[in-house]
């Protein structure tokens, strides 16, 4: 999730909301409380992974049950966990759907430690996520969601580790809130959130509770964060050319949704469109209403895609 450096977080912290008279509020300009992790995971916990205790935690039935549904994979954005995908975690994994559900918290976020002699990159983002899947867990084909940064590592994950069909890992993909240059935020529309405050407050005391980095240094984790995302990704044409695509394998190619909100304000509101132009075989959702955070705007209509989603068949 890209956001401003603390510096300018701060000076517009007391930033009036929006004028006016009117009670009619739209969702795009609301952030409504994060959500909490459904109550009892079948595992909540860590694995070693490339250096760092990487924290993940399963819902729905057994990875590996007797209904062989597809497991799907959570990636949440940058500065906050998995907690805000809590109305997705409790949707994919609970009857009708009832999916196996793999939610991580990306290294150096949430419940997860870093490696501070390594700079922060979705491709190591990336490699973290392949490495639990494939090592620890034994999976070797999953569904991805990702929000932000979270679909940032997933467009890296179809890059570079879904290059043949014998080691694809991502069946399918749906990807929420991406860009692909580091100049693509939308800093006018940023400045324009009315609840900017609190979000940055959000992200530091969750931060602050939630991680075992000692010590808890929020300012070097934020300047970590903004090393990356002010100079990655850096994918272009040629980059999402090496994606397989339905075109190609239709049996075994991904099926790839990228999607947005209607009132996206942290990313230019073309991109998400130009990913879907350079992605043969690829759809693209807008989603009404909402902007960069609506899988807690309106987590009905998100979970509604969803299911649509994962129930496409080729």
């Amino acid at each position: 999730m890209r956001i401003l450096p603390t510096f300018l977080m701060t000076a517009i912290t007391g930033m009036a909301s929006v004028s006016g008279t009117s009670s009619y509020v739209p969702l795009y300009q609301t952030l409504p409380p994060t959500p909490t992790l459904p109550l009892h995971p079948r595992f909540a916990g860590t694995a070693s992974i490339n250096n760092i205790s990487l924290w993940y935690t399963l819902y729905g039935p057994p990875l590996r049950s007797s209904q062989h549904k597809l497991p799907i994979v959570l990636l949440h954005g940058g500065k906050i966990s998995s907690r805000w995908f809590s109305h997705q975690i409790k949707y994919l994994s609970s009857p009708p759907l009832s999916y196996p559900v793999i939610a991580i918290d990306t290294r150096s976020h949430g419940r997860s430690s870093d490696d501070s002699s390594v700079p922060l990159s979705y491709s190591l983002f990336a490699n973290d996520t392949a490495t639990l899947l494939r090592s620890h867990l034994g999976i070797s084909r999953a569904g991805f969601v990702g929000w932000s940064d979270g679909a940032n590592t997933i467009l890296s994950l179809l890059i570079d580790h879904n290059s043949t069909p014998n080691s694809a890992l991502v069946d399918r993909a749906f990807i929420f809130g991406a860009n692909y240059r580091p100049d693509q935020l939308n800093v006018t529309g940023l400045l324009g959130i009315p609840f900017l405050g609190d979000l940055g407050g959000r992200m530091q005391s969750e931060w602050t509770a939630l991680t075992p980095i000692v010590p808890k240094d929020y300012a070097k984790f934020n300047t970590r964060m903004s090393a990356m995302q002010d100079t990655s990704p850096l994918w272009n044409e040629a980059d999402f050319a090496k994606i397989q695509t339905l075109y190609q394998d239709p049996q075994n190619a991904p099926i790839i949704w990228i999607a947005d909100g209607d009132s996206e304000e942290i990313v230019q509101r073309q991109v998400a469109g130009e990913i879907r132009d350079m992605i043969w075989g690829s759809s693209l959702v807008v989603l009404p209403d909402v902007g960069h955070f609506a899988p807690v705007q309106d987590p009905q209509t998100f979970n509604a895609l969803l299911g649509r989603w994962i129930s496409r068949q080729r």
